[in-house]
């Protein structure tokens, strides 16, 4: 009994010591592509243990106080099926589990949905924002969202860019959206029916089917609607009067029923705000360094437009989708430059002042139809139709001075023109039923018609001598473009493919001018020496073969191609016939790598050749003598540019610290690089100059990005820091004189997103951008600008139903040419009442540019020319808006909200494609 006591007491003791230490558990959980899985929730527990932890970016946990020698370890992760496991009699003090594999959900819906499991994810070919875990306020917009998200810019006029390269095209769901509008996406969709955004490289469909990327990708945005979102309506109207007679009234309709889609847009006003961008409608920024008004677009704009979207699954094996799009622009600017054209012995300047009006009717129809008639064939069908009719008059004014030599340029300029496009593509795929076996054809035609009708007239005054010039203009262009790509992929293994592949485009183009020269009394005379009938094609052939290798972590392309080509064209100048024809052969290496060191992080690296046939005002054999100040004269010997294109791309999200980096760095080295090469004109005392075309090697250009932003207090503060550096080396030749210039153009940002409360948003920022041209002979070209830009924008929610907003900014520019020195402080706000349940109708006092200095300013460097630009903006004007949204949605939560489609074979989807993901050769 004597010894009982203290044995009991140091049992006792040890007991308590160790329920306070404990053993320690560890474990490693993958997923069945041995991808650590990050995040994951890990809970340990046992009659005396309730331990909870998560997984670390290497997918590791560690439980440091478990008492119990036999526990159950359940792990849950979205996107994985929830796994439970038992473990009995770990007696050792440190337990190493086996490595633990989560299986992903496979569930076949008619809209499929599989949850992702972290803010940020990374893969081949994308990005992917969780947008939940980026708050932003009742009625906010898609384009909100997108300000938030790391790596991703929106300027002022709704451009979206990412990693430093713009968003060219938008889907919803995988499917075009109006016809791939960017600004009809992101600034019309709510943001709280958004579930993901896919920041996408993507190289077409034939590359998604087969795996096999070549040519130049496209980054475009995929927004994926919540599933619990994707039955119901939203309607949003705007109505609204100012100052300056200024107006906005706006409505846009979205519906969804599950497959089905239907989304109306209209719009009507004229704050230089615009629902709806065609290609080619004119009328759009400049890419200026700073801006102020309503809709910050160059000049005074009023707008009409209406859209239409539509999507429907028709069956199981059918699907289609479209848009219809009309835009009516009315523009008018006044813009000013300032141009140096800088030779070996003198430099020409010209000070031009051009108001301009512009008149733009542009229509768009996009049509596709997917049909899968099983789980082998897949057939795509894709027609477009754009009519664009244009028509502008202004009235330039230049002076341009050589030494002490100064002449006056002034006259009316009216023009129109109208084009229609047709074309369309058709994608035909089969499967074999051997894994990985694959043949592709792809096809496409477009034929476009440009029908062109100028009057320009000039009076030149040198000296006291005033010469009298009017031109009328007929000039037609016509283009038709045919191309076929055929894919075969045969596997050599079970992580091997090989690709054959035949390319071939044709373009033939057709290009008529007519000048008549009419004189002082309206008198016209046909001018045979002004005009041109000049017809050319351009013809490639291309044979490949790539190597493809999957493993579970990495994948890498290598591939060669040859490529011929051949650019004939023929002249009829006057009533005697020309022709020409070059041919060249290039060889086109391709090689790709990819590494996933998890699933936030991955390293790209991408290598591809590409020509370029030049345009038809750099060949045409005769001068161009419109501009009285430039003449171009065409070299029909010019040969094709060959582009080597080469990207290093790195992206990795920290899941426990929040910090994300991205960086990217490119290069393009460019043979046969067409240039220009001017000259001085002695035209009886006139100052002229004549633009000629050369093939010259020796250009290249490196650029190169980075983002790197951190959180702190669970994302109440982001910090985020953001540059670029690209370096161009110019060839250019002045009076035949080679010259190498050398422009680099520095950015630097640095921006930060408060929000401490609910109640508060504010978002300061400042940037800075420098841009120098340096010329091996032309001492006089060795130019420098800068811009220091701060902004800050900030919302204040107060008294529960009113708001406050400001949006401000002030550039300070450099180097700029004394006549167009402007340092713009721009100063926007507005009031907000909200009213109803869910806070959905607004009364918004907003005032624009309080201080009424909006302006664009930029520069532009092209070889010995260099320009400075400056254009109106729509400056200070109030107005008075109401809103108000009406929606409802019908669908059921799912369990797993969020998540990833499958392809129409049920396999899940990955990155890179957001019609269905990476696939596999042997997958669609």
């Amino acid at each position: 009994m004597k010894y009982f006591l203290p044995v009991l007491f140091a049992l006792l003791n040890f007991t308590l010591v160790f329920a306070q230490n404990g053993r320690e558990v560890s474990g490693v959980i993958t997923d069945s592509t041995k991808l650590s899985v990050i995040g994951a929730t890990v809970k340990l527990t046992s009659p005396t243990d309730t331990l909870l932890t998560s997984t670390n970016v290497k997918g590791e946990f560690v439980f440091k106080t478990v008492v119990a020698t036999s526990f159950s370890v359940t792990i849950s992760s979205l996107g994985y099926h929830t796994l439970r496991k038992n473990y009995t009699n770990q007696t050792l003090q440190k337990v190493l589990l086996e490595p633990i594999v989560l299986r992903e959900h496979s569930n076949v819906l008619n809209e499929v949905v599989v949850s992702g499991s972290t803010p940020v994810t990374v893969k081949e070919d994308t990005v992917e924002y969780k947008t939940s875990n980026y708050k932003v306020r009742e009625n906010a917009v898609a384009e909100d969202v997108l300000k938030k998200l790391p790596g991703v810019e929106v300027d002022k006029d709704g451009n979206v860019s990412a990693q430093g390269k713009a968003i060219t095209k938008v889907r919803v769901n995988g499917k075009d959206y109006f016809g791939g509008d960017v600004k009809a996406a992101t600034q019309n969709l709510p943001a709280d029916i958004i579930d993901k955004m896919q920041i996408v490289e993507d190289y077409g469909d034939q590359a998604n089917l087969t795996g096999i990327r070549t040519g130049d990708p496209e980054r475009i945005l995929n927004i994926q609607i919540r599933p619990d979102k994707n039955k119901g309506y939203i309607i949003k109207s705007i109505v609204g009067g100012g100052t300056k007679e200024r107006y906005q009234a706006s409505s846009s309709a979205n519906y969804f029923n599950n497959s089905q889609q239907i989304s109306v847009l209209g719009n009507l006003n004229n704050t230089n705000a615009s629902l709806i961008n065609i290609a080619g409608s004119g009328g759009g920024n400049r890419g200026g360094r700073n801006s102020g008004g309503g809709g910050n677009s160059d000049g005074i704009t009023s707008v009409s437009s209406i859209g239409l979207n539509f999507r429907q699954e028709l069956s199981k094996k059918v699907t289609t989708y479209g848009s219809y799009s009309y835009l009516y622009k009315d523009n008018s600017i006044e813009s000013n430059s300032i141009q140096q054209n800088i030779y070996n012995d003198v430099v020409i300047s010209s000070t031009t002042n051009n108001p301009n009006n512009s008149l733009n009717n542009n229509h768009r129809f996009n049509w596709n139809l997917e049909y899968k008639p099983d789980t082998i064939n897949y057939i795509k069908i894709s027609p477009t139709i754009t009519y664009n009719d244009y028509s502008s008059s202004g009235n330039p004014f230049s002076i341009v001075q050589r030494g002490n030599l100064i002449t006056n340029n002034s006259g009316p300029t009216i023009s129109s023109y109208t084009t229609p496009n047709f074309g369309g593509n058709i994608l035909l795929n089969h499967r074999f039923e051997k894994r990985g076996r694959n043949l592709s054809l792809f096809g496409n035609i477009n034929i476009s018609n440009n029908e062109q009708d100028q009057d320009i007239t000039n009076v030149i005054e040198t000296g006291g001598v005033a010469v009298f010039n009017r031109q009328l203009q007929n000039i037609t262009n016509n283009s038709r473009n045919t191309g076929a790509n055929i894919s075969y992929t045969e596997p050599i293994g079970k992580q091997s493919f090989l690709e054959l592949n035949y390319n071939y485009n044709r373009t033939i183009y057709g290009n008529d001018r007519q000048i008549d020269s009419v004189n002082r009394s309206g008198i016209a005379t046909h001018s045979f020496l002004l005009s041109n009938e000049y017809n050319y094609s351009f013809t490639t052939n291309k044979l490949g073969l790539n190597y493809r290798y999957q493993a579970q972590r990495y994948n890498y392309t290598l591939g060669v191609g040859a490529q011929p080509s051949l650019l004939k064209g023929n002249s009829i100048l006057g009533a005697t016939p020309t022709e020409y024809q070059k041919t060249s052969f290039n060889i086109i290496p391709v090689a790709r790598f990819s590494y996933k060191f998890s699933k936030t992080r991955s390293f790209n690296f991408n290598y591809r050749g590409n020509s370029n046939e030049p345009s038809f005002t750099q060949l045409q054999p005769i001068t161009d003598k419109s501009n009285t100040q430039y003449w171009y004269t065409g070299n029909p010997n010019l040969k094709a540019e060959f582009n080597q294109n080469l990207n290093v791309r790195y992206n990795n999200f920290d899941v426990k610290t929040g910090n994300t980096v991205f960086a990217n760095l490119s290069t393009t080295i460019t043979n046969n690089k067409i240039v220009n090469n001017t000259q001085q004109v002695d035209a009886t005392g006139k100052i002229i100059q004549e633009i000629q075309y050369l093939n010259t090697n020796g250009y290249y250009n490196v650029n190169g990005s980075y983002n790197f932003s951190k959180p702190f207090s669970e994302k109440k503060y982001v910090f985020s820091v953001n540059g670029s550096a690209n370096y161009n080396n110019n060839v250019s030749f002045s009076n035949r004189i080679k010259n190498l210039g050398r422009n680099w153009i520095l950015a630097q940002g640095f921006n930060v997103q408060i929000n401490p409360k609910e109640w508060l948003e504010v978002n300061p920022g400042v940037r800075y951008s420098y841009n120098t041209n340096t010329n091996d002979i032309l001492t006089r070209g060795n130019t420098k600008v800068s811009t220091v830009g701060f902004n800050l924008n900030s919302k204040t929610y107060f008294l529960k139903t009113w708001l406050f907003g400001i949006d401000f900014s002030k550039t300070l520019n450099s180097g700029y040419s004394s006549l167009l020195a402007n340092n713009p402080l721009i100063l926007n706000t507005y009031l907000e009442k909200q009213f109803f349940k869910g806070k959905t109708g607004q009364l918004r006092l907003q005032a624009y540019d309080l201080f009424n200095q909006g302006t664009n300013i930029s520069r532009a460097v092209n070889g010995t020319l260099i320009t400075d630009s400056y254009t109106n903006r729509l400056t200070r004007y109030f107005m008075l808006t109401f809103s108000m949204k009406l929606q409802q949605f019908a669908g059921k939560k799912p369990d797993n909200l969020e998540g990833e489609k499958k392809d129409f074979g049920g396999r899940p989807s990955g990155g890179g494609n957001p019609n269905g993901g990476n696939r596999n050769p042997d997958q669609f």
